[in-house]
């Protein structure tokens, strides 16, 4: 692993330990000597993982929309900052450079972005582990609402090993490792027609 996409919130409104969270796991990333790649933003938990990270001396990699620089939410403190035209562009790229990925708590970009990675890496479109960080139990809906729809068979209970998930900001990037990487026959995750 060289890049870790991580995934998260641009909210200013968040628990002080969400952001001490966010700023573990940057600081994890930048000790291990990897790369952050994130959504380029300043503020929320995407300014805390990506200050911590830069900080203890990783490489940040941000990718922002201009319509979101225009906003003055772009972070000057980043190696790089990609600018993109689109939301769709963005996403494309944080999962293209992603090694690994972790998802912390956020809205609904952040859905978004957590739920493509997820199809693409169950029809075998890409084979980065996924690792949900459920801090303070801000993603606590999201994996009972995926609990849900397989104990209703609308999603395969084997999906569950595309995706690890860890309350424990400080075990992410140890459980990231221990993820099977590579990509899937999607015979064994998606439903067929018989």
């Amino acid at each position: 692993m060289q890049r870790i996409t991580v995934y998260c919130a641009s909210s200013t409104r968040l628990p002080d330990a969400w952001y001490t969270a966010a700023a573990d796991i940057g600081t994890a990333i930048g000790e291990a000597g990897l790369e952050l790649v994130y959504g380029g933003g300043s503020i929320g938990l995407m300014g805390a993982v990506a200050k911590a990270a830069k900080a203890a001396g990783g490489r940040v990699h941000g990718i922002i929309t201009t319509k979101l620089l225009g906003m003055e939410q772009g972070w000057d403190g980043c190696d790089e900052l990609e600018v993109v035209d689109t939301m769709q562009e963005r996403r494309r790229r944080l999962l293209d450079l992603a090694d690994g990925l972790l998802v912390l708590p956020g809205g609904l970009g952040t859905m978004e972005e957590f739920f493509e990675a997820l199809v693409a890496r169950q029809l075998g479109d890409h084979g980065t582990p996924i690792v949900l960080v459920d801090i303070g139990g801000g993603l606590t809906p999201v994996t009972r609402a995926l609990d849900a729809l397989m104990e209703m068979q609308l999603v395969r209970a084997s999906i569950r090993e595309l995706y690890g998930v860890t309350d424990d900001a400080s075990k992410a990037m140890s459980l990231l490792r221990s993820m099977p990487t590579g990509k899937v026959n999607p015979d064994q995750f998606v439903p067929s027609g018989s």
